[in-house]
């Protein structure tokens, strides 16, 4: 490697340690401190790692070839001490800045889609229920007094026949209601002796 190549290098690695002190804050902001050892802790930590140690070796890639010296990881340490000893406190005011930005962020659009969007097509099915509970009992009362109005000669021609012959079913109905009294009988016998 040239001199250059070196320089450039360590300045990436350098910025490489900036970027996984920032990312670590970053993950631990949102991970937080768990009280007690779970599984999917330590595979988002393992995951974590991975992803940071594919990014160094990608940006060591694209500035030397890939080539890894044991300066490079010196230079990726003093970069991470520069973000802890000079720019952890303002990306900490930065990261939790941003984060109630996207907060209200996110409510104000959730807001704006209840307002806009939700509301008015809740509004919108209450009246179309609204009205088609209109139209079908209007529809129904429209069709039960046609019915009225064809049934009624057979009404009237039956009236006619019940006055001059009687009921015919007048013993069928009899014997229905005696039934029904018997049974009403039984069922308060069974129900009400227990009490």
């Amino acid at each position: 490697m040239t001199l250059d190549i070196q320089f450039l290098s360590m300045l990436a690695s350098a910025a490489t340690g900036i970027w996984f002190g920032a990312s670590f804050d970053t993950y631990k902001h949102f991970i937080g401190s768990p009280q007690r050892f779970r599984w999917t802790l330590l595979l988002n930590d393992i995951l974590f790692w991975l992803v940071q140690a594919l990014i160094f070796f990608y940006v060591l890639l694209q500035v030397n070839q890939g080539e890894v010296r044991f300066y490079l990881f010196l230079a990726l340490l003093l970069g991470y001490s520069i973000y802890r000893s000079i720019l952890e406190d303002i990306y900490q005011r930065i990261l939790h800045w941003f984060i109630r930005v996207c907060v209200r962020l996110y409510d104000i659009i959730t807001r704006i889609i209840l307002v806009l969007i939700v509301n008015p097509i809740k509004w919108l099915l209450q009246v179309i229920l609204t009205l088609s509970m209109m139209i079908l009992s209007t529809l129904w009362t429209v069709i039960l007094f046609i019915v009225k109005i064809i049934l009624s000669p057979f009404r009237w021609i039956w009236l006619k026949y019940v006055h001059a012959f009687g009921n015919p079913f007048k013993a069928i109905t009899l014997y229905l209601r005696k039934w029904k009294i018997k049974l009403k009988n039984k069922w308060d016998k069974w129900f009400h002796d227990d009490e």
